[in-house]
């Protein structure tokens, strides 16, 4: 029975079927002769109706507070979105939300660019970004059908930087380029300084057609592993990840990235092999793997990479030799291979390379004599061959006329050299040839050449006398001739070398004594004198005008006498050496040498006691006192007639690292010493008698710094740069 609650009026069984006999067919509604459609229907249905209108309206109303409640979730998830940009979208958040339809078409979509368990496996990056861009991304682009849709670039280059996004722990980016926010991908962008006079471009980078064409990033903190995605980027031209924490090994689908003329993931922590694969990408201008803990050989297929400009591959551990594929490489300017384990010969087709400004094949194992051919590459401005096994001289370089910087040091270079050595090498600005077997005389033209910056040739076979220095050097800051033949008297016109910071003649034969012009080189930083046969003196008091030195060694110099008191102004003073010489007196008051890391006192003839004002210097590291008439450590007056011993309170020696000899040992000490590391007795020398020297050699690739102190096989003190 059907009622009508307004007119309170009921209808029997033969009513409702004379409503439902006066009720259209569907041919009626269809009918184009069909009038209106209220003429024909009943009273009866006009109650369904009404009934159906208030079925309707609680549908509504229902309707209605779904969509608040909605509406309240979504200021929820846009407060998520607005902080999307920190990588706020937590690990255990599921792909949910949103309309289901989208949710549905988009995860289908993504089914096509990445794998289903990825895509599903919620603390995936690929989960994750598709969390990311189905709920929280402001921007709800249109999901593609397809990847030949028109709008698909856009949603996929969208979809693999967010991925790039969590796949390398985006929320700890040291600039984050505004990745995850609601502006179109190619406005995630900004610049990272060059120096600080200039910045550059960085994060995504669009072409006109507002495809990512770049991704720059280096040293942003990244850290993870490459996912496959990249490889969907295809308008890819430079992709720059250097210097950062990238690790695993590089996926092949970097190939599919036809386009790119850049890779730089120099300074990550790659491992593997170098990819076959990187040889199919024929547009590489610009390759640089340096730096990671990449193993094996080079491939051959590399030789493919006929446009290359560029190759970085230093500091791995490759073996093996350089592949002869590379011959076709002519159109290489910088070869970086430094630091591996290569061997063989330098091969003779290099000299083919006539576009190249860098060769640089330091630290390897390479043999035999420098090819005849390298003569060609006119050029060429760096030449690092250092730490080789190479043989042979160096007569080849001396048609490079272009060269600024040469490094052979530590090879098996043997020659004789004369005013014919380099001397058409007029652009020079870094020699280092130390280490051979070079003899004869110090050539004075070396002293002459206007830019040259750096002369080190330490460790060889020069003997004579070193010639009169050119009036107004301006040019050379660093000349170390250690450990040579050279005598005879340093001449007092070394003071014509205005700018030298370093100056290093130790262990040689020089006589006379130390001349007194050294002591208006105010430049001076450095000032290394020992092992030499100078005139039996006193510690000259002209030294006391070098008010910059960091470093002083007259070690076995036949000095006599005090230690002079005004030692204790130079502030700056790292290392002080005057072992073995016939010194006196007690040691002076030291407090003021705050960055003093190392003392040399041992085996002269000092009296007295240590000074308490050693426990106020807080670096010193090395204290070697050993071999004195020392007899006791001095005690610190701590207030109220109370005093504490001197190894309470020194604040480094004694402890884990330090070396701190005194004649603390034996039947009868001279004296108590408890934080000594060693205690040397009257009949047995310390440290079996071997001299404690600092090495002197600074390190030039690292920007001519003093990057740590070794003194023998166990005590090495790492420094960072000043």
């Amino acid at each position: 029975m059907l009622t009508n609650e307004n007119n309170d009026r009921s209808l029997s069984d033969d009513d409702e079927s004379y409503v439902h006999d006066q009720l259209p067919t569907l041919q009626d509604i269809h009918s184009k002769t069909y009038g209106d459609l209220n003429k024909v229907v009943s009273y009866e249905t006009k109650i369904r109706r009404k009934r159906f209108m208030y079925t309707l309206s609680a549908l509504v109303g229902i309707v209605i507070l779904t969509l608040i409640v909605i509406f309240a979730q979504g200021d929820d998830k846009s407060s998520v979105s607005s902080n999307s940009s920190n990588g706020s979208v937590e690990d255990d958040e599921q792909i949910t939300g949103g309309t289901k339809l989208r949710k549905d078409a988009a995860l289908a979509f993504l089914d096509t660019v990445s794998s289903f368990s990825d895509l599903r496996e919620k603390r995936s990056s690929q989960g994750r970004a598709a969390e990311w861009i189905i709920n929280y991304d402001d921007l709800q682009l249109e999901v593609p059908e397809s990847l030949k849709d028109e709008n698909a670039t856009k949603f996929v280059s969208r979809y693999v930087a967010a991925v790039l996004y969590f796949a390398l722990n985006g929320s700890r980016w040291t600039d984050k380029f505004v990745f995850l926010t609601g502006v179109d991908v190619c406005k995630w962008d900004g610049f990272i300084n060059i120096n600080p006079l200039r910045s550059a471009p960085a994060g995504i980078l669009c072409n006109e057609q507002h495809e990512p064409y770049a991704i720059i990033m280096p040293s942003n903190g990244l850290k993870g592993s490459i996912p496959s995605e990249i490889g969907l980027l295809t308008s890819l031209i430079h992709l720059d990840l250097g210097g950062n924490e990238i690790e695993g090994s590089l996926p092949s689908q970097i190939q599919n990235l036809v386009r790119l003329k850049s890779l730089n993931f120099q300074g990550n922590e790659l491992r593997g092999t170098i990819p076959e694969w990187l040889g199919a990408i024929s547009n590489l201008e610009w390759l640089s793997l340096s730096s990671n803990a990449i193993v094996g050989s080079i491939p051959d297929s590399l030789g493919s990479l006929s446009l290359l400009k560029m190759l970085g591959l230093e500091r791995c551990k490759i073996i093996g030799t350089i592949p002869d594929t590379f011959q076709k490489l002519t159109r290489l300017e910088r070869i970086y291979l430094s630091y591996n384990q290569l061997e063989g010969s330098i091969p003779s087709w290099i000299g083919d390379f006539t576009n190249l400004i860098d060769l640089i094949l330091s630290n390897n194992k390479f043999s035999s004599s420098i090819p005849k051919s390298l003569g060609n590459l006119a050029n060429l401005v760096a030449l690092y061959l250092d730490d080789n096994d190479l043989t042979g001289d160096l007569s080849v370089i001396e048609s490079l006329n272009n060269l600024e910087l040469l490094l052979v040091e530590d090879n098996n270079f043997e020659q004789a050299l004369n005013s014919n050595f380099l001397a058409s090498l007029n652009k020079l600005q870094v020699l280092d040839a130390s280490n051979n077997k070079l003899k004869g005389s110090l050539p004075s033209h070396l002293l002459e050449m206007k830019r040259l910056l750096v002369l080190d040739l330490h460790g060889n076979e020069i003997a004579g006398s070193l010639p009169i220095f050119p009036s107004a050097n301006n040019a050379l800051q660093f000349l170390s001739l250690y450990e040579n033949n050279i005598g005879g008297r340093i001449p007092l016109s070394i003071v014509n070398l205005h700018s030298l910071t370093h100056l290093d003649v130790s262990s040689n034969d020089f006589t006379g004594p130390i001349p007194e012009t050294v002591g208006d080189m105010e430049t001076l930083t450095y000032l290394f004198l020992a092992v030499n046969n100078f005139d039996v003196g006193t510690i000259p008091y002209y030294l006391s005008n070098l008010s910059n030195l960091r470093e002083l060694s007259l070690k076995d110099t036949s000095r006599t006498g005090t230690i002079p008191e005004w030692i204790g102004s130079f502030q700056d003073l790292i290392l002080l050496d005057l072992d073995n010489n016939s010194l006196d007196g007690t040691i002076p008051p030291m407090g003021n040498l705050t960055n003093l890391n190392f003392l040399l006192l041992n085996r002269n003839e000092l009296t007295g006691t240590v000074p308490t004002t050693m426990n106020l210097i807080p670096q010193l590291k090395i204290l070697l006192i050993d071999d004195n008439k020392i007899s006791g450590l001095g005690k610190k007056n701590v207030g109220k007639g109370y005093t504490a011993e001197f190894c309470d309170t020194t604040p480094y020696l004694g402890k884990a690292g330090s070396v701190f000899t005194s004649d603390c040992g034996g039947q009868i000490p001279e004296l108590e010493c408890p934080c000594c590391t060693e205690c040397c007795d009257d009949d047995t020398p310390c440290n079996d008698d071997t001299t404690l020297l600092a090495n002197h050699d600074l390190i030039w690739e690292h920007g001519y710094n003093r990057l740590r102190y070794v003194f023998n096989n166990a005590t090495i003190y790492e420094r960072i740069p000043v």
